[in-house]
């Protein structure tokens, strides 16, 4: 899974702190997420889904080996 929510943040002009705050969760976990370190639990993924106005496929990108 490649994560786009970096480039989308910049985008809508949202900051990672921002959203943390919006799904309420921590920035380092919303860094480590943006950052493809980590993927979140389906509930977190869709409540970031929802705060930034974009399907939950535009955020994570599956791609095949």
């Amino acid at each position: 899974m490649k994560c786009q929510l970096k480039l989308i943040l910049d985008e809508i002009g949202m900051t990672q702190k921002q959203l943390a705050e919006k799904v309420n969760v921590s920035t380092p976990t919303i860094s480590s997420i943006a950052k493809n370190q980590s993927i979140p639990r389906l509930d977190l993924a869709f409540r970031i889904s929802k705060a930034v106005g974009r399907k939950i496929e535009e955020i994570w990108v599956y791609e095949e080996n």
